[in-house]
């Protein structure tokens, strides 16, 4: 970064002054950034002061005020990327990487003969910066000339980057990782270090300089039209004057706002009486959604005349972002913003709201170059030229020194449009405490429980009832079994004079349950209502604590449930023709023979239980592709192929293969070997003979005899067929190799019989086979749970990424996913739910139901509570 001056008297401040605690931080600031060489020791004749802001998590950041030097500093004029033309290269894309530097604008060094311009001074001393802070007016551009030379070529087809936000996209997640390892070796090679905690990694939809984008195309985003669709429903004219209010303001752009509006405006005549009715809803309803509609909400244009109106009241504070092409065109909005003030803030001057409200639009806004701010404020344009600012409005003002914008004030009745929003504000999720300089209280359990109670209003009129001793019909049992002590309401606990308990309003429910399950390691039922009961009590504590427990999110990833496994057996049909359906498998790895091979691929043929032992160098699909194609070209193409989810079977090549043989391809579900159990059946019984092979003939030579074990395998009785599978194959019994001499006996004692009587005998003895093996298998299990698509389930896990380290307390479950297809059989396809962290594979799958659970529903919470008294549970 390099700083050029159009003027040369230097900036001169003194220090703003700073309390005696805070010196002590500003001097450990300081110290820590000499030693991490951000900042050295100056003696320039430049020097700003500096003030302390707080943080969100509480602690403080040092800042400089520059904005006395960024007054006299030649603006760079850098091009900014055009934000429509970023948001259009991402038509198409499916997939997205966003990446966060950490501390981003320290990594950019400043250049040796502009540090002494960044000078500063705190009551303590004088120092100047080696890299680049935050305030000094060059500093986006700066930052976004550095990406783009890091990024290069990339960021016109790979990635694209605004100011900070580094947006990487791909039409699917192998493209999007292939081109996150291109542009991270170009940051690693630049030096530069991210935030992980604030990267998101292949996401279907993300928020982008305030567009939601996805495959499905492009649009604003949520969060700029919530406080259009979350105003409140008027409740009194007043209300209603405020919001036509804003409707008025953008009339021209909605078609019939007369005709649409003129339920609403009935209630603003004189000697109408207030009524809401069906038609003023659906006009209150219908303007709100023509408000947020595409016309009404243009696309941002930075080359387009920009305002930002805000206003503010002890309610809220409000903005609305506008702009218009030329100077024939009328201003249009871009977005919106409400958020509700916070009890400090209620007490501020009326001067000190007009601030928060256009900080507060700003901070909304931060990504747009913002040039003109319209208030009706008239005093918020002297700030600019104060010299010394109070702590508040210093912290403020310091979010100013990015934009180059300027303040203009417009009578209070020409912003009826931005007034609405103040006065009708919505919950800002995004203001935290910290921004809204909370007071710290101490209180304790009882203080908490008490002051709920008061604001209860069905506890309260139980305490009108016992303060006032009203003596009416059917309140008898009121007096019964309620007592006020110290101000305090209990119950007595089954009539018992001597047993009182709290009464609990509704409101403290929850947080009740959270402190006696959550807080005290999230026991059961039993355990969390024996500790609630023992000095509470509302109705139907039972069932609300039952719910509860069962709904905890902590819980339903952590704890197992004991009880007969889900899923019947459900057998594959037998055809009675050889090579009909076929099983793979690969087994292994094993000890790299003296041949190369490290696997076996496997191959039955589900009828004759024929099989193929074929010694392989990897499990990848050339090598599987060409053992399956010997053994198909010598018999015939199968019409059905069963194979686990190896991604040797689930490559594009090996779809393509069995695309081109004809074959249709059944995959099993995930972790599910009996899918497969023809093969696995046979894996156990090579697996045994290849372990006393190797005891004669060593561990590297064990490939060389898995010609003998096949040969065994096929002529031997199977159990279930009774017959050899070369039998049933070929109609004959295959003479021994391993012994010549028996040749003769067997042929001898043995007569062939006809290949279609054989493969009868052995069609019939299979199906009752299958018959028993259910009756097995089902005697053991219950039926599974059906789902439906969209339900929510958990399912077991099976991966776990910390190899060597103890998996006692790793949750046995992750979740939760969606059902997006009913396979049937028991088998479902999932799909991950997008922004939850721990599904970790982000592909739909398919899983069977034996490894499903339904996943908690928050809406199973809602009690049908009857306060009527009646019970206890």
């Amino acid at each position: 970064m390099n700083i050029e001056l159009n003027s040369q008297n230097p900036v001169v401040y003194r220090p703003y002054r700073l309390s005696h605690h805070e010196r002590e931080k500003v001097r450990s600031m300081v110290n820590e950034m000499i030693d991490a060489g951000i900042i050295r020791e100056s003696v320039s004749e430049y020097s700003s002061p500096i003030i302390l802001v707080r943080k969100k998590d509480g602690s403080s950041r040092l800042c400089v005020d520059y904005r006395m030097l960024n007054s006299i500093t030649i603006k760079e004029r850098y091009p900014m990327p055009v934000i429509e033309d970023e948001i259009a290269r991402l038509s198409g894309q499916a997939c997205f990487i966003t990446l966060d530097l950490a501390s981003g604008y320290y990594q950019v060094p400043i250049a040796e003969q502009s540090k002494h311009l960044t000078s500063f001074v705190t009551p303590d001393g004088q120092y100047e910066f080696n890299r680049m802070p935050l305030g000094l007016a060059n500093a986006p551009a700066v930052f976004q000339r550095m990406l783009n030379k890091i990024l290069g070529t990339a960021r016109f087809n790979h990635a694209t980057a605004y100011i900070d936000d580094v947006l990487i996209y791909g039409k699917d997640a192998m493209e999007c990782l292939e081109r996150l390892e291109e542009v991270l070796q170009a940051m690693h090679k630049a030096n530069l270090t991210l935030n992980l905690s604030k990267c998101d990694f292949l996401r279907s939809s993300i928020d982008y300089l305030g567009y939601e984008i996805s495959a499905d195309g492009v649009r604003p985003g949520q969060r700029k039209i919530t406080s259009v669709l979350n105003f409140p429903r008027p409740e009194n004219v007043h209300n209603v004057r405020q919001f036509l209010g804003l409707a008025s303001y953008f009339r021209k752009f909605i078609q019939g706002f007369s005709q649409i509006a003129f339920p609403l405006s009935k209630l603003l005549k004189k000697d109408a009486g207030w009524e809401w009715s069906s038609s003023q809803e659906k006009a209150f309803e219908d303007l709100k959604a023509r408000l947020v509609d595409r016309p009404i909400l243009a696309i941002y244009d930075p080359n387009a005349e920009t305002e930002l109106h805000t206003d503010a009241s002890k309610i809220g504070v409000g903005g609305i972002l506008l702009q218009r092409c030329s100077a024939n065109d009328a201003f249009r909005s871009v977005a919106y913003y409400s958020r509700q003030t916070s009890p400090e803030e209620k007490n501020f001057h009326s001067y000190e709201l007009e601030t928060l409200a256009v900080v507060c639009s700003l901070r909304k806004f931060r990504i747009y170059l913002l040039g003109k701010i319209i208030t009706d404020c008239s005093a918020l344009r002297s700030t600019f030229s104060k010299r010394d600012l109070i702590p508040r409005v210093a912290r403020w003002w310091l979010l100013f020194q990015e934009f180059d914008c300027s303040v203009e004030y417009r009578s209070g009745t020409k912003m009826s449009h931005v007034d609405a929003l103040s006065r009708n504000p919505v919950s800002d999720m995004e203001e935290t405490l910290a921004d809204r300089f909370p007071m710290v209280m101490s209180i304790c359990g009882e203080d908490w429980l008490h002051t709920l109670q008061l604001g209860d209003s069905e506890l309260n009129r139980i305490r009108d009832i016992l303060k006032n001793n009203v003596d009416e019909k059917g309140l008898q049992y009121i007096r019964d079994n309620y007592v006020i002590k110290g101000d305090k309401l209990y119950r007595y606990l089954d009539s018992d004079k001597n047993n009182i308990r709290w009464v609990v309003p509704k409101g403290a429910r929850w947080q009740l349950c959270r402190m006696n399950h959550d807080d005290i390691g999230h026991f059961g039922v039993e355990k969390t209502l024996e500790r609630l009961k023992k000095n509470y009590w509302f109705a139907k504590v039972t069932k609300f604590v039952t719910k509860y427990v069962n709904s905890c999110i902590e819980c339903a990833y952590a704890k197992s449930h004991a009880s007969k496994p889900e899923g019947l057996l459900h057998p594959i049909e037998k055809i009675d023709l050889p090579f009909h359906t076929v099983h793979v498998h690969h087994l292994g790895p094993f000890v790299k023979s003296k041949r190369g091979h490290t696997h076996l691929l496997v191959v039955v043929d589900s009828f004759t239980k024929f099989c193929f032992i074929k010694p392989v160098r990897n499990t990848n699909s050339v090598n599987s592709i060409r053992a399956l194609d010997d053994i198909f070209c010598t018999f015939r193409n199968p019409d059905r192929l069963v194979s686990d989810r190896g991604s040797c079977f689930t490559s594009h090549v090996f779809k393509k293969f069995c695309l081109n043989k004809g074959i249709k391809h059944v995959l099993n579900a995930v972790a599910s070997p009996r899918s497969n159990g023809q093969v696995e059946r046979y894996n156990r019984t090579i697996l045994d003979s290849m372990r006393a092979v190797a005891v004669k003939h060593g561990e590297k030579d064990w490939d060389s005899h898995i010609g003998t074990i096949q040969w065994g395998l096929n002529n031997t009785v199977q159990k279930t067929t009774g017959k050899t599978a070369s039998e049933i194959l070929f109609g004959v019994s295959m003479r021994s190799e391993i012994n010549p001499i028996s040749n003769k006996v067997v042929a001898e004692t043995r007569g062939d019989c006809d290949i279609t009587t054989i493969r009868s005998e052995a069609k019939s003895r299979i199906d009752n086979n299958m018959i028993k093996k259910k009756e097995h298998y089902d005697k053991g299990r219950k039926p599974a749970t059906t789902y439906a698509v969209g339900d929510l389930v958990k399912i077991t896990r099976t991966c776990f990424s910390n190899e060597g380290q103890s998996k006692k307390l790793l949750s046995p479950y992750i979740g939760p996913f969606r059902v997006i297809k009913v396979l049937g059989n028991d088998r479902y396809n999932v799909a991950p739910v997008p922004g939850i962290s721990s599904t970790q594979n982000k592909r739909p799958t398919t899983i069977a139901s034996d490894r499903m659970m339904p996943w908690i529903h928050l809406a199973a919470l809602q009690v049908d509570e009857d306060d009527s008294d009646g019970c206890d549970d």
